[in-house]
């Protein structure tokens, strides 16, 4: 299965595909997250971040049933920290229905490759704390996690 590169006219396909991915969200982190976007505001929202040239998209599947969305990151030298070139994978999900099928791994395996030809330095990606299933499966992928965010209420 080889995924294919999102363009401006899958920005639709891109806002279905993130239903479920928000209603979990929206499900396990109510405070953060809101439920039942509408469907036109999240097409126009994946078609301002396809516009981006540091942006790319990937989808799998015929109908589309995963994709990933992946966003080039750079920070120059500081003070602090050396500079870098990151590959941040924002979103990756695929339809409960179609899962187990191989379709998350090969959207990884195209965001590696991706990350090779933009000469990223690293692949970082984010993940909620409840999410179990996506963090077993990122670990199974090479992926080890980097830093913690702890949060407290004022």
């Amino acid at each position: 299965m080889t995924p294919r590169r999102a363009t401006l006219a899958d920005a639709a396909t891109l806002a279905r595909l993130n239903t479920h991915v928000q209603d979990w969200h929206a499900a396990h982190y109510p405070d953060a997250f809101f439920p039942n976007p509408d469907p036109e505001a999240l097409a126009d929202y994946f078609r301002d971040r396809l516009s981006d040239p540091g942006c790319t998209a990937f989808l799998t599947g015929d109908p589309a049933t995963g994709y990933a969305l992946c966003q080039l990151q750079t920070r120059e030298v500081s003070i602090f920290s050396p500079g870098y070139r990151r590959l941040m994978i924002e979103h990756v999900a695929v339809a409960p229905k179609a899962r187990r099928l191989g379709q998350g791994r090969a959207l990884l395996q195209a965001a590696r490759q991706l990350a090779r030809d933009l000469q990223a330095d690293e692949i970082l990606l984010d993940t909620w704390e409840a999410n179990h299933d996506a963090h077993a499966f990122f670990r199974a992928e090479g992926f080890q996690p980097r830093r913690m965010l702890f949060r407290a209420m004022p």
